[in-house]
């Protein structure tokens, strides 16, 4: 994933510092790579509109020949070659997205790699000084649920913790990392992108905060 998120990270890094909100950086970015899968997607259902249309004669070839696979198949190959219908066509846009989801993934879940781009070493120092922070219950309990598939939503979040309360924790990783980290606009209508969903309005702060990031799956899926 880290290879198929190398380019498309350094689109969200321009985005970021054009928009210098990582919110309306990912929303811009999600919307260039849509519109990017458009001519794959049209592709994908006219081939799906097109199989629909003979899946009739698909139907009758299959009754008929149900017992003589092999006279199936050369039925099957004669009318795809008269319809001039490729079964795999619909196939290969699927094929081609996966690499695309695959970077977005990597993009989104490692914001710090992709726009802050601090020097070799200094994110994996600073996850494992974060780990130590949420084992911690107390420091736990203000900053939430560890998220185990961003480490580095972790680290913003540890940082900026480390700041407000004077710990000194990530002190040796340079002033300059940390003042990335507590300046990186991660925010959206007040609520942090790095908080998790959650059933429990006792585990976020504000019922408004609980709906909101309750609606972010709920919405995704609906769109």
């Amino acid at each position: 994933m880290k290879i198929l998120g190398y380019p498309l990270g350094w689109v969200m890094y321009g985005l970021y510092h054009v928009t210098n909100n990582y919110a309306l950086a990912l929303l811009l970015f999600t919307l260039l790579t849509r519109l990017i899968l458009v001519p794959l997607a049209i592709k994908q259902q006219k081939s799906s509109v097109k199989m629909a249309a003979f899946k009739p004669q698909i139907d009758e070839i299959r009754k008929k020949y149900q017992n003589n696979p092999q006279k199936m198949n050369e039925e099957m190959q004669r009318l795809y070659a008269e319809e001039k219908f490729n079964p795999m066509a619909g196939c290969l846009p699927l094929l081609i997205q996966f690499p695309i989801l695959f970077g977005l993934i990597d993009v989104i879940y490692r914001p710090l790699s992709h726009i802050i781009r601090p020097a070799a070493g200094v994110i994996e120092q600073a996850s494992a000084i974060a780990k130590e922070m949420f084992a911690d219950p107390a420091i736990a309990a203000v900053l939430g649920r560890s998220n185990t598939y961003s480490p580095e939503i972790d680290v913003i979040k540890a940082v900026r913790y480390s700041v407000e309360h004077g710990t000194g924790a990530f002190d040796a990783l340079g002033a300059d990392f940390i003042t990335k980290v507590t300046d990186f606009q991660f925010s959206l209508f007040g609520v942090s992108l790095g908080d998790l969903p959650t059933l429990r309005p006792s585990e976020v702060a504000g019922m408004t905060t609980f709906v909101l990031l309750l609606l972010v799956p709920v919405i995704s899926g609906v769109t």
